[in-house]
């Protein structure tokens, strides 16, 4: 009988609890819920304690929420908290939301915000945007979601750090804000290459160097100029095709890769020729023949080398100099051009300088004992020429 008269009581009870709450007037002193609580088959009579019996008799009638939310303790309604253990429920704020077993108003995490008043979920904490983010918790509007920065980028929503937005790759570069993309990453230029992530415009994308070449837009390394083949050069910078890589003149070679101006191919040294473009070794220049000698520089051809006069012979090849055209010793001739030895005078004949073209024959009736005779006086007359005399 007495629960029936409680629950009578407890609409005009229950609209009289958030009043109290807020005031210094204890809850046991309301003549209403006094009588309740008097007539409660498990509260004495009064005085009644405000923090125990009052409390336990709402929580047997079912209203544990209502009167905690009154009392300043326990869980609030949905959409409602305390701001200090003890104080009333009062809905929650902008940028928060509370379910019904919650005491304090739980704030929208980093990367969302809510301009919602009393809300009763966390479905109220709108996404920052792909290309923004927020590190704030509880944000009030979407001014806290920060676009991503230059360089960076973001496809995904509720983002709550700066890392969070992608960095643009190396080999590429952006200026835009709030890049939602990473194809508003822009690649480097073929002939060109970046090491740097997050990269804000193009200066940062560096020239391939002279002698070197790259096809490849959106390099990441200095690597990826490719060098000029030995026996070629390039002056050109962020070149992007190998068709920049000349090749050495003729006369000319080099060994080095990725040379530069055209001063790095090196003369075919005098006494040496080449015919051939893109010679890279020394060794492509040719030798003038013994015999013959060449005083080019840089030749194209044999036919700088020049052969050594007669009477003069020349034993070694890549000869630089006609003074290497060494005149026949006395004894010895040679009577065409380009020799690489001197023949003895042959018996019967003598020569007494140097570098004859021919020998001198010994006077009629005189003989020589031998070849390579270098006097006339080695004609004697009681000399008999050989059996097998020289050819």
């Amino acid at each position: 009988m007495a629960s029936a008269r409680a629950m009578t009581l407890l609409a005009t009870v229950l609209s009289s609890f958030l009043t109290l709450a807020a005031s210094d007037v204890q809850v046991t002193e309301h003549p209403q819920i006094r009588e309740m609580l008097a007539s409660d088959d498990q509260c004495g009579p009064a005085p009644f304690d405000d923090s125990g019996c009052a409390l336990n008799a709402l929580q047997r009638r079912g209203e544990l929420k209502v009167t905690s939310a009154a009392t300043g303790h326990g869980p609030c309604p949905a959409g409602q908290g305390r701001a200090i253990t003890g104080s009333p429920c009062q809905p929650c704020p902008e940028g928060t939301w509370s379910s019904d077993i919650d005491e304090q108003c739980r704030r929208c995490p980093a990367g969302t915000w809510s301009d919602l008043r009393g809300a009763a979920s966390a479905s109220v904490c709108n996404s920052c945007p792909v290309g923004s983010w927020s590190s704030q918790e509880g944000a009030l509007a979407p001014t806290a979601c920060v676009t991503c920065p230059v360089g960076r980028w973001s496809n995904v929503t509720s983002l709550s750090s700066l890392s969070l937005c992608s960095a643009c790759p190396t080999g590429t570069w952006s200026a835009a804000i709030g890049s939602t993309s990473l194809a508003t990453c822009t690649s480097c230029a073929a002939g060109k290459w970046s090491p740097q992530l997050a990269a804000i415009s193009a200066a940062v994308c560096n020239d391939c160097p002279v002698g070197r070449w790259n096809a490849e837009a959106g390099s990441s390394a200095a690597s990826s100029c490719i060098a000029c083949a030995a026996g070629k050069w390039s002056s050109v910078t962020s070149a992007n095709t190998s068709k920049v890589c000349t090749a050495c003149a003729v006369g000319k070679w080099s060994p080095a890769v990725g040379a530069g101006p055209l001063d790095s191919c090196i003369d075919c040294a005098p006494g040496t020729w080449n015919s051939d473009t893109g010679a890279s070794a020394q060794s492509f220049c040719k030798e003038c023949p013994g015999g013959k000698y060449s005083m080019a520089e840089a030749a194209v051809s044999e036919s700088t080398c020049i052969a050594c006069g007669s009477g003069t012979y020349q034993p070694i090849s890549a000869a630089a100099n006609s003074t290497l055209c060494i005149p026949c010793a006395v004894g010895n001739f040679s009577s065409g051009e380009g020799e690489t030895s001197c023949k003895l005078c042959s018996e019967g004949t003598w020569g007494s300088d140097f570098g004859l073209t021919a020998c001198t024959p010994c006077a009629s009736g005189t003989w020589t004992r031998g070849a390579g005779s270098s006097r006339p006086d080695m004609c004697a007359s009681w000399i008999k020429p050989s059996a097998k005399p020289e050819a």
